[in-house]
């Protein structure tokens, strides 16, 4: 019987089953949250509850100090209007204690509103801080399944944006909110409280001012609800392609990611303009309202007047306490809708700390073992990926692994070897049948002492942004972190070091284990990464390792190395290991052959070799030459050379970072790029700006209605024009009628501009991000995590020089100023006294725009906690697997240091409180000032009076408004600071050639008939590590049509041959030409459309498989697409999929196996059908089967094309017509095979080293 045969027959999707769909449907069970504001607070201890709730206290105190005001101006205005009844000394005597009175009020209203506004903003922050350690460790909890259905990006979005929106709608703002309703519900108290008949028509204006605030509430909810899926399809899409950049720039998918960005962005700003007019004409509608209540206030305070049922000074009370209420509740408007998003943000991570999760490594319950012996069971196992049900991984899949024991999973990409792993780890439960580890079933374990018994090495290996000590510690567990002290830990650090031959490259760094290393250990070769991950794995001693291709990265001499020095490391423990070749398995105790989540046969390599046809084919597709036997291996001063070679490459790096930051670019040339955006909806701005000096002027007009409207209802001949009080009600309701259109139109507006400045703002920024030299992205600032969580959640705030804040900043200069005219027109006296007190209000508010502004300037406000969060989820696997939650957490917390000081939340409110004492303080010296001077004098009438004081005091309450938003406005600078600095070109020539033919530069044309390609006398350094040479004076050429291979050990320079060629960095030195120009003078879009890259660790972006295919040069044809992947042999794989072409893609092709990715950017450089191809270790990833396949289809697109390939398997470039042998930076032999093989020098040993023991002859 042959091994296919011993395959099952056709098996129908676990899913159909009931069992396996429950099981699969409760991994990815994500129920809908009900959170809402309220449950913020959860997260609020004992002290800080106390402190929230003092805060609320004193601000409803706060907010109640204006209301009370209306009390004492009834009064006064009963003293002015009875004045002539009394002497002039009475008169002055009971103004000045009523004014006294004012100064007591203004003086509570400083403390409350104090203490409201610093206890508010701290309280914030520290609830927002716990519930972003609540929603991570949340997250940290969740099953792998989980994340396979929830992108990386949205969960950063979450603990970044909706994070933010949370403190702001929970801080001050939330302290506005409560203050504006206070003061609301107390001037309607203390309305009723003086005249119930009066007060009863007047209580129409809250009605209906409730009603409409409620209306907005719904409204912006529903448009938020439908905001949030785009905004998370965003930045899915935005982590994807940043994190894809060489792909992406070396296939010039810049433009077609670019517009994705663009379109993708159209729906979310359609809705940001729906919410910004809806606001607008809400804001529109109380404005109007409020003046449509004044005259009906008026009209009904003559009528009861005349009947005797109320008086003047009450009306008047009463009036103002309407305007009062009325004022504050507008004024509260703004922040309902910060409240309303923060509102809105909490379901989403709710969502996230309510779900239960099926396999949750935190948990102390599950069973923990005595001593493991590691014997390893699978029982029928039978697995799909609950994020693509409906294909089956593992098919009733039995084997055991004796305890102590070797065996070797080998097979096809995709055949289901390292989900066997995964459900090893308890990463996924199965849908059938069962894994257990010494006869016990795995799922009654304990997760976290489970994984801390197993030491794994991924083939997508992943290290942290810390010191190699760190990284190496991540494989002890936390009861012997805890158990040992520091010596013995370090002590057990190197000794894994050693095993992983690592420790001699370590200790030649300038600071040796505790030298940090960057995002996924960017500042080491990918051969040291393994090492170190491989390290490790064994620091702990597990009793079980699992090694999913270990050693793929190594060069053949380095594996060897590794290979013998893990031979001692796994003596006497269960081994499980992953590989493709071959030669690293044939000592196992027994080898396992997959094919289709199947064992097609398994035995010990001898019994294989006899039984097993498949496993034969392997082994001969693997030969190299015919060999009589294989060499020893090289002599110890040899093994010390491999083991030290890499030593300098990146001591540079290492040892002097480069800033590569860019200036700050000042606030004028800032805003005025912000402008230059805004420039298409620059009528609209002007209108906008015009409309709200409209709007500006309505406050100070009114104020002569309201003079008039007083002394009309005492004696309407006294009046201007000699009008009786329907007059002036009838100009009110026209006159809202005006505030109505002038709001709106200034509301469509700054709705129009301010949509699209944030859709250009964020569209260009994603453009030019994506035009940045990949060094950009190698600086900590400009991490993944920073660009995407910039673009989400700061570009919103750049709106703040152009929408509502830049219509509030004129409406309010325009009021002051149309104020003070007004108050001088008709009393200049009491103008100028009034025009004392703008000052100070003045002052305060520019104090907090400076110090916000200040604190916006320098402070990166949680960037460094954001990427250690992204870098946890982009890594979730190693972090489960390596227990490293409460690690995570711990660096988190580190690096979540309050930015903001309590110095700078006690000067924040007392400049807040300064602001609002000094508007009831104004009050009272326009009143003393007016009273006792003015009135009393006889100097002044009543009429002259309240214009004044109605004008000039509104106009001084208009400075407030601008201190309210100051943080808005700072917070919109240093956005647009940003925004300027990171859309600053650091392109080379060529990348746009409209803009280089300005500068003088000229474009050679590409060449037509050669793709000759010289490297001639090349040096070069990495702008991150300048003080070592990665290349010296490297020169070969590549002629048309000709194969060139690169080979060498791990940091040999082979891969920055290939960055030189793709120009992703310059030539320190020396010149690469292409048909005889340098490669510098050409178009780079056109340049790089003459290559293809395929890198060893490929990244796919698209939201299908079709899409991740494409390119910007043509749309591909399926009917050619699947002739392509035939020939690389994704077909059949494709074809079993439900959905075909169209089936998702998830983050980076997560849902594939390394090989399938593999053979998905290879197979999407045959579609590019280049000039050039560049390998940089392409198959790598593939079985022998697969890659015998792949090279076949390699060998016939290579035809007629030049190629440059980096290999470690020299069976696939034997055929190159040229093979250079880098080391330490330099060629030190070059040209064929078979002279290479005569010459018996570096490329001969490696070349040995990849033999087997002679039982296949080629």
């Amino acid at each position: 019987m042959s091994d296919e045969e011993i395959l099952l027959g056709e098996i129908p999707p676990i899913s159909d089953t009931p069992c396996a769909a429950e099981i699969i449907e409760r991994q990815i069970r994500i129920e809908p949250s009900t959170a809402n504001l309220f449950s913020i607070y959860r997260c609020a201890n004992a002290p800080w509850l106390c402190a929230l709730l003092i805060s609320v206290v004193c601000a409803v105190v706060g907010g109640a100090a204006m209301p009370l005001v209306t009390i004492v101006f009834g009064a006064l205005a009963s003293e002015f209007i009875n004045g002539d009844e009394k002497a002039p000394h009475d008169v002055r005597d009971r103004v000045q204690h009523l004014t006294l009175l004012l100064v007591y009020v203004a003086i509570g209203s400083f403390v409350a509103t104090m203490i409201s506004t610093w206890g508010l903003n701290v309280v914030g922050e520290q609830i927002t801080r716990r519930l972003q350690r609540r929603y991570l460790s949340s997250v940290l909890q969740q099953n792998m399944a989980y994340f396979d259905v929830v992108g990386t990006g949205e969960l950063t979005s979450r603990i970044d944006q909706e994070m933010k929106l949370i403190q702001t709608g929970i801080s001050q703002k939330m302290g506005n909110i409560i203050s504006g309703v206070s003061g609301f519900i107390v001037a309607i108290i203390c309305a009723f409280i003086q005249n119930q008949h009066f007060a009863s028509i007047m209580i129409t204006q809250p009605i209906a001012m409730i009603l409409l605030v409620g209306l907005m509430g719904y409204w912006l909810s529903v448009t938020q609800q439908r905001g949030l899926p785009h905004s998370v399809k965003l930045e899915n899409l935005a982590q994807e392609v940043l994190n894809a950049m060489r792909s992406v720039i070396a296939y010039r998918s810049q433009e077609r990611y670019a517009r994705k960005y663009h379109d993708t962005l159209l729906e979310p700003a359609a809705l940001d303009f729906r919410e910004r007019l809806i606001f607008g004409v809400i804001v529109a509608g109380s404005f109007t309202i409020l003046h449509w209540a004044n005259g009906l206030g008026f009209w009904q305070a003559d009528r009861l007047f005349r009947q005797g049922r109320c008086t003047v000074s009450e009306a008047l009370s009463i009036l103002y306490a309407t305007v009062v209420a009325g004022g504050m509740l507008c004024q509260a408007l703004p922040y309902v809708v910060d409240v309303t998003r923060a509102s809105k943000a909490a379901n989403p991570v709710f969502s996230v700390i309510e779900r239960v999760s099926p396999i949750n490594p935190m948990l102390n319950t599950g069973r923990i073992y005595g001593p493991v012996r590691g014997e390893i069971c699978f029982d029928n196992v039978s697995f799909a990926y609950p994020s693509r049900p409906e294909q089956t991984v593992l098919r009733e899949l039995s084997f055991t692994v004796p305890a102590g024991h070797t065996v070797a999973l080998i097979g096809p990409s995709g055949s289901g070897k390292s989900t066997v792993f995964a459900l090893l780890a308890r990463l996924y439960d199965p849908t059938g049948g069962g894994v257990m580890l010494d006869n016990e079933p795995i799922e009654e374990m304990n997760v976290s002492w489970l994984r801390s018994q197993v030491g794994y090495v991924s083939q997508d290996l992943t290290l942290f942004r810390a010191s190699i000590h760190e990284n190496i510690a991540h494989g002890l567990p936390k009861s012997t972190v805890k158990a040992l002290d520091a010596s013995a830990i370090r002590g057990l650090i190197i000794q894994a070091a050693q095993t992983a031959q690592i420790h001699t490259f370590i200790t030649n760094l300038p600071n040796g284990y505790d030298t940090v290393i960057g995002v996924n250990g960017s500042s080491l070769s990918g051969g040291q990464r393994q090492r170190i991950a491989i390290a490790r794995a064994i620091v702990s001693q597990p009793s079980i390792l699992l090694l999913d291709e270990a050693t793929a990265a190594l060069d053949s001499q380095s594996e060897k190395e590794i290979q013998e020095a893990l031979r001692k490391a796994v003596y006497g423990r269960t081994t499980m290991i992953i590989a493709h070749r071959l030669s690293t398995v044939q000592d196992a105790d027994a080898i396992i052959i997959m094919k289709d989540g199947q064992i097609l046969n398994q035995g010990t390599h001898s019994e294989l070799m006899i039984t097993s046809g498949t496993y034969r084919e392997l082994i001969k597709q693997q030969a190299l030459q015919q060999s009589e036997g294989i060499r020893e291996s090289s002599s110890p001063a040899e093994r010390a050379e491999s083991q030290t070679r890499d030593i300098s490459v990146d001591v540079g790096a290492l040892k002097k970072p480069v800033d590569t930051s860019f200036t700050n670019s000042s606030s004028t040339s800032s805003i005025s790029q912000i402008w230059r955006l805004n420039k298409p909806e620059l009528p609209f701005v002007i209108s906008g700006i015009i409309f709200s000096a409209l709007a500006g002027m309505t406050y100070p007009v009114q104020a002569i209605f309201f003079g008039n409207g007083i002394i009309s209802i005492i004696s309407p001949s006294a009046s201007t024009g000699g009008h009786n009080v329907q007059f002036w009600a009838r100009l009110y309701l026209i006159h809202g009628v005006v505030v109505f259109f002038v709001y709106c139109v200034r509301g469509y507006c700054f709705a129009v501009s301010a949509s699209q400045l944030h859709l250009r703002a964020r569209s260009h920024l994603f453009r030019a991000l994506l035009q940045k030299a990949l060094i950009f992205f190698e600086h900590r600032d400009h991490s993944t995590a920073a660009m995407v969580s910039f673009l989400s959640s700061s570009t919103p705030k750049i709106t703040g020089v152009s929408g509502t804040s830049l219509g509030l900043m004129a409406e309010s200069i325009v009021m002051l100023a149309t104020g003070i005219t007004v108050g001088c027109i008709f009393g200049w006296k009491l103008g100028v006294a009034a025009m004392a007190t703008v000052p100070l209000i003045a002052m305060s508010s520019f104090l907090q725009y400076y110090i916000e502004a200040q604190v916006q300037k320098h402070v990166k406000r949680d960037t460094n906690a954001v990427a250690i969060a992204h870098e946890a989820f982009s890594a979730i696997k190693t972090v489960a697997i390596l227990d490293l939650h409460s690690t995570v957490l711990e660096t988190f917390e580190r690096e979540s240091q309050q930015e903001r000081s309590s110095w700078y939340w006690a000067i924040s409110a007392t400049l807040h409180a300064c602001t609002t004492s000094f508007r009831i303080l104004s009050i009272a010296f326009v009143f003393w000032y007016g009273g006792t001077r003015l009135i009393a004098t006889g100097e002044y009438t009543i009429q002259q009076f309240f214009i004044c004081f109605a004008a000039t005091v509104w106009g001084s309450q208009s400075a407030a408004t601008l201190f309210a938003h100051a943080p808005d406005i700072a917070g919109a600078h240093a956005a647009a600071a940003r925004l300027t600095e990171l859309m600053q070109p650091d392109d080379p020539p060529g990348q746009f050639p409209e803009r280089d033919q300005k500068q003088g530069f000229t474009s050679t044309l590409m060449p037509n008939t050669t793709e000759d390609l010289a490297v001639q006398h090349i040096n070069f350094r990495y702008p991150t590590r300048p003080s070592q040479l990665a290349l010296n004076d490297v020169t070969f050429s590549a002629q048309s049509r000709r194969f060139i291979a690169l080979v060498g050990a791990t940091g040999s320079g082979k891969s920055s041959v290939v960055n030189l060629i793709e120009r992703f960095y310059a030539a320190e030195s020396g010149q690469i030409t292409l048909g005889h120009s340098p490669i510098e003078q050409y178009d780079l879009s056109d340049y790089r459309g003459y290559l293809a890259l395929v890198d060893q660790n490929p990244c796919l972006v698209g939201e299908d498989l079709r899409e991740c295919l494409q390119s910007d040069e043509r749309v591909v044809p399926d009917d050619e697409i699947m002739v392509t992947l035939k020939d690389v042999g994704l077909a059949d794989f494709v074809i079993s999929l439900p959905q075909g072409l169209s089936t998702p893609v998830m983050a980076n092709g997560s849902t594939l196996s390394g090989g399938q990715r593999q053979r998905m950017a290879i197979a999407k450089a045959l579609l590019w059908k280049p000039k050039i191809f560049l390998f940089d270790e392409a198959t790598s990833a593939l079985d022998s089967a697969s890659e015998a396949l792949v090279q076949k289809a390699l060998q016939q697109a290579m035809k007629g094309r030049t190629v440059i390939a980096i290999a470690h398997r020299l069976k696939t470039i034997v055929d190159a017509d040229e093979i250079l042998v880098l080391d330490q930076g330099r060629i030190i032999e070059r040209g064929c095979h078979e002279k290479l093989m005569k010459l018996g020098g570096k490329y001969w040993q490696m070349a040995k080293l990849q033999e087997f023991n002679g039982e296949v002859r080629t």
